[in-house]
Protein backbone atom coordinates (compact mmCIF):
# COMPACT_ATOMS: atom_id res chain seq x y z
CA UNK A 1 0.00 0.00 0.00
CA UNK A 2 1.54 3.45 -0.98
CA UNK A 3 2.24 5.73 1.80
CA UNK A 4 0.20 9.20 1.85
CA UNK A 5 2.95 12.00 1.38
CA UNK A 6 2.20 15.75 2.11
CA UNK A 7 2.61 16.04 -1.66
CA UNK A 8 -0.69 13.69 -2.19
CA UNK A 9 -2.38 16.21 0.54
CA UNK A 10 -1.13 19.09 -1.31
CA UNK A 11 -2.68 17.60 -4.88
CA UNK A 12 -5.90 16.80 -3.54
CA UNK A 13 -6.44 19.74 -1.44
CA UNK A 14 -5.25 22.18 -4.80
CA UNK A 15 -2.61 23.90 -2.14
CA UNK A 16 1.42 23.94 -2.55
CA UNK A 17 3.07 21.36 -0.48
CA UNK A 18 4.31 24.47 1.86
CA UNK A 19 0.85 25.43 2.76
CA UNK A 20 0.15 22.05 3.94
CA UNK A 21 3.09 22.22 5.97
CA UNK A 22 1.77 25.46 7.84
CA UNK A 23 -1.63 23.85 8.30
CA UNK A 24 0.36 20.87 10.22
CA UNK A 25 2.59 23.00 11.93
CA UNK A 26 -0.38 25.39 13.28
CA UNK A 27 1.18 28.35 11.75
CA UNK A 28 -0.27 31.52 10.28
CA UNK A 29 -0.87 33.12 7.21
CA UNK A 30 -3.38 30.63 5.97
CA UNK A 31 -7.24 31.62 5.51
CA UNK A 32 -9.38 29.29 8.45
CA UNK A 33 -11.33 27.91 5.02
CA UNK A 34 -7.68 26.96 3.46
CA UNK A 35 -7.03 25.21 6.65
CA UNK A 36 -10.86 23.49 7.07
CA UNK A 37 -10.16 22.21 3.39
CA UNK A 38 -6.91 20.73 4.15
CA UNK A 39 -7.58 19.42 7.73
CA UNK A 40 -10.90 17.74 5.59
CA UNK A 41 -8.28 16.11 3.35
CA UNK A 42 -5.85 14.83 5.96
CA UNK A 43 -8.27 13.02 7.38
CA UNK A 44 -9.94 11.40 4.84
CA UNK A 45 -6.12 10.21 3.49
CA UNK A 46 -5.39 9.36 6.92
CA UNK A 47 -2.29 11.13 6.57
CA UNK A 48 0.47 10.75 9.33
CA UNK A 49 3.05 13.86 8.73
CA UNK A 50 6.67 12.44 10.06
CA UNK A 51 7.47 14.38 13.37
CA UNK A 52 11.44 13.94 12.04
CA UNK A 53 10.56 16.09 9.27
CA UNK A 54 8.79 18.43 10.77
CA UNK A 55 11.46 18.86 13.64
CA UNK A 56 14.36 19.38 11.55
CA UNK A 57 12.03 21.92 8.91
CA UNK A 58 11.27 23.77 12.29
CA UNK A 59 14.64 23.32 13.89
CA UNK A 60 12.49 22.04 16.79
CA UNK A 61 12.35 18.21 18.66
CA UNK A 62 8.37 18.86 19.05
CA UNK A 63 8.89 17.24 22.28
CA UNK A 64 7.91 18.16 25.76
CA UNK A 65 9.65 17.15 28.90
CA UNK A 66 7.23 16.48 32.27
CA UNK A 67 9.51 16.03 35.44
CA UNK A 68 8.07 14.93 39.03
CA UNK A 69 8.90 13.39 42.19
CA UNK A 70 5.47 12.19 43.72
CA UNK A 71 5.20 8.95 45.10
CA UNK A 72 1.15 9.00 44.39
CA UNK A 73 0.55 7.11 41.14
CA UNK A 74 -3.28 8.85 40.88
CA UNK A 75 -1.43 12.30 40.45
CA UNK A 76 1.20 11.12 38.10
CA UNK A 77 -1.21 9.46 35.87
CA UNK A 78 -3.70 12.41 36.05
CA UNK A 79 -0.58 14.78 35.56
CA UNK A 80 0.43 12.76 32.06
CA UNK A 81 -3.50 12.59 31.14
CA UNK A 82 -3.24 17.00 31.35
CA UNK A 83 -0.05 17.30 29.62
CA UNK A 84 -0.41 14.92 26.45
CA UNK A 85 -3.82 16.45 25.82
CA UNK A 86 -2.37 20.03 25.49
CA UNK A 87 0.82 18.08 23.44
CA UNK A 88 -1.78 16.43 20.86
CA UNK A 89 -3.98 19.02 20.11
CA UNK A 90 -0.80 21.20 18.92
CA UNK A 91 1.02 17.80 17.26
CA UNK A 92 3.92 17.24 20.31
CA UNK A 93 5.34 14.35 21.51
CA UNK A 94 6.02 13.92 25.27
CA UNK A 95 8.85 12.71 27.35
CA UNK A 96 7.93 11.62 30.93
CA UNK A 97 10.86 11.58 33.41
CA UNK A 98 10.70 10.64 36.93
CA UNK A 99 13.22 12.29 39.09
CA UNK A 100 14.77 12.48 42.69
CA UNK A 101 14.84 16.62 43.53
CA UNK A 102 17.24 16.05 46.18
CA UNK A 103 19.80 13.58 44.55
CA UNK A 104 23.07 15.25 43.74
CA UNK A 105 22.48 14.16 39.92
CA UNK A 106 19.64 15.79 39.30
CA UNK A 107 21.37 18.33 36.93
CA UNK A 108 23.85 16.00 36.01
CA UNK A 109 21.12 13.99 34.43
CA UNK A 110 18.62 16.58 33.49
CA UNK A 111 21.55 18.25 31.54
CA UNK A 112 22.18 14.65 29.64
CA UNK A 113 18.57 14.05 29.10
CA UNK A 114 17.92 17.73 27.42
CA UNK A 115 21.01 16.79 25.05
CA UNK A 116 19.92 13.27 23.93
CA UNK A 117 16.19 14.25 23.73
CA UNK A 118 16.42 17.64 22.27
CA UNK A 119 13.40 18.57 24.57
CA UNK A 120 11.72 22.26 23.14
CA UNK A 121 10.64 22.64 26.51
CA UNK A 122 9.72 21.20 30.54
CA UNK A 123 6.54 20.78 32.75
CA UNK A 124 8.21 21.36 36.26
CA UNK A 125 6.00 19.70 38.99
CA UNK A 126 6.37 20.51 42.81
CA UNK A 127 9.05 19.69 44.87
CA UNK A 128 10.99 20.76 41.52
CA UNK A 129 9.56 24.29 41.67
CA UNK A 130 10.86 25.29 44.44
CA UNK A 131 14.26 24.23 43.63
CA UNK A 132 16.38 27.51 42.56
CA UNK A 133 19.72 25.81 41.78
CA UNK A 134 17.07 23.85 39.13
CA UNK A 135 15.31 26.47 38.10
CA UNK A 136 18.58 29.05 37.48
CA UNK A 137 20.34 26.12 35.64
CA UNK A 138 17.22 25.60 33.54
CA UNK A 139 17.34 29.91 32.73
CA UNK A 140 20.83 29.91 32.22
CA UNK A 141 20.62 27.10 29.32
CA UNK A 142 17.43 28.75 28.25
CA UNK A 143 15.28 25.96 27.97
CA UNK A 144 11.39 27.20 28.21
CA UNK A 145 9.33 25.74 31.42
CA UNK A 146 6.46 26.10 33.09
CA UNK A 147 5.51 25.72 36.96
CA UNK A 148 2.61 23.72 38.40
CA UNK A 149 1.35 25.06 41.53
CA UNK A 150 4.63 26.52 42.95
CA UNK A 151 4.89 28.06 46.55
CA UNK A 152 5.94 31.78 44.95
CA UNK A 153 3.01 33.01 42.90
CA UNK A 154 4.94 35.81 42.35
CA UNK A 155 7.46 34.23 39.87
CA UNK A 156 7.43 35.91 36.47
CA UNK A 157 7.77 32.51 34.66
CA UNK A 158 4.06 30.94 33.46
CA UNK A 159 2.66 29.00 35.81
CA UNK A 160 -0.52 27.26 37.04
CA UNK A 161 -1.80 27.20 40.18
CA UNK A 162 -4.58 26.32 42.87
CA UNK A 163 -5.40 27.82 45.83
CA UNK A 164 -4.72 25.38 48.37
CA UNK A 165 -4.69 27.90 51.18
CA UNK A 166 -9.18 28.34 50.50
CA UNK A 167 -9.49 24.47 49.79
CA UNK A 168 -7.85 23.58 53.49
CA UNK A 169 -10.08 26.46 54.84
CA UNK A 170 -13.01 24.96 53.59
CA UNK A 171 -12.38 21.34 54.53
CA UNK A 172 -11.64 22.66 57.61
CA UNK A 173 -14.85 25.19 57.80
CA UNK A 174 -16.96 21.77 57.01
CA UNK A 175 -15.74 19.89 59.95
CA UNK A 176 -16.25 22.81 62.57
CA UNK A 177 -20.22 23.48 60.79
CA UNK A 178 -20.47 20.02 62.68
CA UNK A 179 -19.77 20.92 66.15
CA UNK A 180 -15.46 19.87 65.77
CA UNK A 181 -13.26 22.26 67.67
CA UNK A 182 -10.19 19.33 68.41
CA UNK A 183 -9.09 18.72 64.80
CA UNK A 184 -5.84 17.03 63.64
CA UNK A 185 -4.11 17.66 60.61
CA UNK A 186 -1.71 15.33 58.84
CA UNK A 187 0.83 17.69 56.88
CA UNK A 188 2.71 15.81 53.95
CA UNK A 189 5.95 16.24 52.76
CA UNK A 190 7.31 19.60 53.97
CA UNK A 191 9.21 21.40 50.91
CA UNK A 192 5.85 20.84 48.61
CA UNK A 193 4.29 23.79 47.92
CA UNK A 194 0.53 22.08 49.13
CA UNK A 195 1.97 21.47 52.13
CA UNK A 196 2.28 24.77 53.50
CA UNK A 197 -0.36 26.20 51.81
CA UNK A 198 -3.03 23.45 53.73
CA UNK A 199 -0.92 24.53 56.91
CA UNK A 200 -1.59 27.80 56.72
CA UNK A 201 -5.57 27.48 55.89
CA UNK A 202 -6.27 25.07 58.15
CA UNK A 203 -4.80 27.23 60.64
CA UNK A 204 -7.22 30.29 59.36
CA UNK A 205 -9.99 28.58 59.47
CA UNK A 206 -9.98 27.64 63.49
CA UNK A 207 -8.54 31.89 63.69
CA UNK A 208 -11.51 32.83 62.16
CA UNK A 209 -13.67 30.22 63.97
CA UNK A 210 -11.62 31.34 67.59
CA UNK A 211 -10.41 27.97 67.95
CA UNK A 212 -7.09 28.08 69.45
CA UNK A 213 -4.19 26.66 67.51
CA UNK A 214 -2.96 23.05 69.38
CA UNK A 215 0.42 22.49 67.94
CA UNK A 216 -0.01 18.36 69.69
CA UNK A 217 -2.90 18.14 66.75
CA UNK A 218 -0.44 18.63 63.82
CA UNK A 219 1.55 15.55 62.98
CA UNK A 220 4.04 14.77 60.11
CA UNK A 221 3.13 12.38 56.89
CA UNK A 222 4.66 12.19 53.62
CA UNK A 223 2.24 12.00 51.01
CA UNK A 224 2.29 8.46 51.56
CA UNK A 225 -0.60 5.24 52.63
CA UNK A 226 2.27 4.27 55.22
CA UNK A 227 3.02 7.80 56.57
CA UNK A 228 -1.28 8.03 57.26
CA UNK A 229 -1.16 4.75 59.37
CA UNK A 230 1.20 5.88 61.59
CA UNK A 231 0.25 9.84 61.97
CA UNK A 232 -3.44 8.42 62.54
CA UNK A 233 -1.85 6.12 65.43
CA UNK A 234 -0.04 9.11 67.04
CA UNK A 235 -3.30 11.19 67.13
CA UNK A 236 -5.86 8.54 68.11
CA UNK A 237 -3.96 7.15 70.84
CA UNK A 238 -3.75 10.66 72.64
CA UNK A 239 -5.35 11.32 76.04
CA UNK A 240 -7.85 13.36 74.45
CA UNK A 241 -7.77 12.33 70.69
CA UNK A 242 -8.91 14.38 68.02
CA UNK A 243 -12.81 14.07 66.73
CA UNK A 244 -11.96 15.22 63.39
CA UNK A 245 -8.98 14.46 61.05
CA UNK A 246 -7.95 16.56 57.71
CA UNK A 247 -5.40 14.96 56.00
CA UNK A 248 -3.24 16.42 53.29
CA UNK A 249 -4.25 13.77 50.85
CA UNK A 250 -6.29 10.49 50.37
CA UNK A 251 -3.91 8.31 50.92
CA UNK A 252 -2.69 9.36 54.30
CA UNK A 253 -7.01 9.62 55.08
CA UNK A 254 -7.07 5.91 54.17
CA UNK A 255 -4.39 5.30 56.33
CA UNK A 256 -6.06 6.90 59.27
CA UNK A 257 -9.49 5.17 58.52
CA UNK A 258 -7.39 1.52 58.49
CA UNK A 259 -6.32 3.38 62.11
CA UNK A 260 -9.59 3.92 63.22
CA UNK A 261 -10.89 0.67 61.84
CA UNK A 262 -8.26 -1.81 63.59
CA UNK A 263 -8.94 0.65 67.36
CA UNK A 264 -12.65 0.07 66.84
CA UNK A 265 -13.39 3.72 66.34
CA UNK A 266 -16.37 4.27 63.87
CA UNK A 267 -16.31 6.51 61.35
CA UNK A 268 -18.12 9.47 61.14
CA UNK A 269 -19.80 8.91 64.60
CA UNK A 270 -17.05 8.76 66.74
CA UNK A 271 -14.27 10.29 63.88
CA UNK A 272 -14.58 12.53 60.75
CA UNK A 273 -12.20 11.87 58.46
CA UNK A 274 -11.34 14.22 55.22
CA UNK A 275 -9.07 13.94 52.70
CA UNK A 276 -7.63 16.21 49.54
CA UNK A 277 -7.21 14.86 45.78
CA UNK A 278 -10.39 12.92 45.39
CA UNK A 279 -8.30 9.87 43.62
CA UNK A 280 -10.05 7.12 43.00
CA UNK A 281 -9.51 5.89 46.47
CA UNK A 282 -11.96 8.02 48.07
CA UNK A 283 -14.63 6.97 46.12
CA UNK A 284 -13.67 2.89 46.78
CA UNK A 285 -13.09 3.33 50.44
CA UNK A 286 -15.81 2.32 53.24
CA UNK A 287 -17.08 4.57 54.24
CA UNK A 288 -17.07 6.70 51.10
CA UNK A 289 -13.94 9.90 51.78
CA UNK A 290 -14.69 13.66 52.01
CA UNK A 291 -12.48 15.02 50.58
CA UNK A 292 -10.96 18.12 47.92
CA UNK A 293 -11.27 17.77 44.47
CA UNK A 294 -8.00 18.49 42.78
CA UNK A 295 -7.77 19.54 39.47
CA UNK A 296 -4.46 18.23 38.71
CA UNK A 297 -5.75 17.02 35.15
CA UNK A 298 -7.01 20.21 34.07
CA UNK A 299 -3.57 22.18 35.35
CA UNK A 300 -1.34 19.97 33.58
CA UNK A 301 -2.87 20.81 30.49
CA UNK A 302 -3.33 24.28 31.00
CA UNK A 303 0.42 24.09 31.79
CA UNK A 304 1.33 21.68 28.86
CA UNK A 305 -0.59 24.82 26.83
CA UNK A 306 1.08 27.30 28.33
CA UNK A 307 4.44 26.09 27.21
CA UNK A 308 3.90 25.16 23.70
CA UNK A 309 1.74 28.64 23.11
CA UNK A 310 5.38 30.37 24.56
CA UNK A 311 7.28 28.42 21.92
CA UNK A 312 4.66 28.86 18.93
CA UNK A 313 5.34 32.67 19.27
CA UNK A 314 2.76 33.13 16.60
CA UNK A 315 -0.42 31.74 18.44
CA UNK A 316 -1.63 34.14 21.19
CA UNK A 317 -0.18 33.19 24.33
CA UNK A 318 -1.91 32.39 27.52
CA UNK A 319 -1.80 33.79 30.76
CA UNK A 320 -0.65 31.70 33.79
CA UNK A 321 -3.86 30.86 35.88
CA UNK A 322 -5.46 29.92 38.70
CA UNK A 323 -8.12 26.68 39.12
CA UNK A 324 -10.26 26.14 41.52
CA UNK A 325 -10.85 23.33 43.77
CA UNK A 326 -14.03 21.64 45.00
CA UNK A 327 -15.33 20.15 48.58
CA UNK A 328 -16.61 16.85 47.65
CA UNK A 329 -18.63 15.66 50.99
CA UNK A 330 -19.15 12.00 50.94
CA UNK A 331 -20.03 9.42 54.13
CA UNK A 332 -16.69 9.91 56.06
CA UNK A 333 -17.79 12.93 57.47
CA UNK A 334 -20.30 14.20 60.14
CA UNK A 335 -21.64 15.39 63.47
CA UNK A 336 -19.20 15.53 66.54
CA UNK A 337 -20.29 12.71 68.78
CA UNK A 338 -22.33 14.11 71.77
CA UNK A 339 -20.84 13.11 75.38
Amino acid sequence: MKKITMQDVAERAGVSSKTVSRVINNEPRVSESTRKKIQQVIDELNFQPNKSAQSLAADRSLLLGLLYDNPSSAYIINLQAGVLDACNEFGYGLVIHPCENNSPDLLPKLRNLLASSRMDGLVLTPPMTENRQLLDFLDSNSTPYVLITPLNLEQSCPLVSIDDVMAARQSIQHLIDFGHKRIGLILGARERSGTEMRLLGYQQALEENNIPFDEGLVVQGDFTFESGVTAGLQLLRQPQPPTAIFASNDYMAAGVMKVASQLRISIPYELSVCGFDDTPVARYMTPTLTTVRHPVEQLAQHAGELLIRKLKKHLERSESEELHSELIVRESTGPVAKP
